[in-house]
């Protein structure tokens, strides 16, 4: 997966984390931002510091997130290919199947963590803008972005956890 594809990928998560940090460098002025343009730039930091995270912690995030299906999954398809390497003894299909795993599971992590990361700072960026009126709209935005973003986002990583045994139990039941 490039760099490009893992840009394309990151999807809701790392464009509402863009937003809230073009919000906070357009409302405020910050020294360093000196322009518009620098701001646009410097709004795509957070979201590209979330997306590396997730590049470098990939396997840990699985474990984390969707740790107990996907090792449930991993251990039926041990059971059916008898403990061999898996992936090289797959068909092209089961391979594709496994990679397209791969590429949405990096779309939900990063959806999960600019959730998280946005809830978080939501309040407080609306207080310190409006105070407790901010607060509170910030409080509520963070309950749509945690449902919206890291709740979705989470669950669908643990279907498709669960179904990744699905095309080695369809092979070993036509065998």
């Amino acid at each position: 997966m490039g760099i490009l594809s893992q840009v394309m990928n990151g999807g809701w998560g790392a464009l509402s984390l863009y937003l809230h940090s073009l919000f906070v460098f357009l409302y405020w002025d910050i020294p360093l931002i000196t322009s518009d343009r620098v701001a646009l730039a410097a709004a795509a930091v957070p979201a590209l510091v979330v997306m590396f995270a997730v590049v470098v912690l990939n396997h840990r995030l699985n474990d984390y997130w969707a740790g107990g299906n996907l090792k449930q999954s991993t251990e039926t398809i041990a059971q059916i290919t008898g403990e061999r390497d898996f992936w090289h003894s797959a068909s092209k299909e089961t391979q594709d199947a496994i990679d397209d795993y791969d590429e949405k599971a990096y779309s939900h992590h990063v959806s999960i963590l600019a959730g998280i990361v946005n809830a978080i700072a939501a309040p407080i960026t609306g207080y310190v803008a409006i105070g407790w009126q901010g607060l509170v709209i910030g409080l509520l935005l963070s309950v749509i972005l945690l449902r919206g973003l890291s709740v979705r986002s989470y669950r669908e990583l643990n279907r498709l956890a669960k179904e990744l045994s699905t095309p080695y139990e369809e092979n070993y039941e036509n065998q």
